[in-house]
């Protein structure tokens, strides 16, 4: 018996650390977005950063039509813009192209006056050939 506390106590932090990680798996990743402008004439890729990864939720088994219903998801704490200016366009043409780049992620509640809380597609973006 005395043994098995010694391993316990010894394993705590290990299991600890493990636990951690599975809490804190939202965070930055690197991401490609495929951009084309059809009135520059051109396709690029641009390399940024995205937040990523599992946010602890409980699915609840009766839903009350008198609570909210959210699940907490991986989303952006601080982000700032970049803009990419596309070359060769035509005069007037709209040739700058401005994204998000994510600075630090949390589990939050999704926000969607500023973000798209629908499912992700698994389709690969590439540029239609013309």
């Amino acid at each position: 018996m005395r043994m098995h506390f010694v391993v316990m106590v010894m394993l705590l932090p290990a299991l600890m650390r493990a636990g951690s990680e599975c809490r804190s798996s939202c965070r930055l990743t690197n991401i490609s977005i495929t951009v084309e402008s059809e009135e520059c004439g051109s396709c690029i890729t641009i390399n940024t950063t995205a937040c990523a990864g599992l946010c602890k939720t409980q699915e609840r088994v009766y839903r009350s039509p008198m609570m909210q219903y959210y699940q907490n998801t991986c989303n952006f704490r601080e982000w700032a813009y970049e803009t990419y200016e596309f070359k060769g366009c035509p005069a007037g043409a709209d040739s700058v192209f401005t994204y998000p780049v994510a600075l630090s992620c949390e589990c939050s509640k999704c926000n969607s006056d500023i973000t798209d809380c629908g499912a992700l597609s698994l389709q690969t973006s590439s540029c239609i050939a013309h």
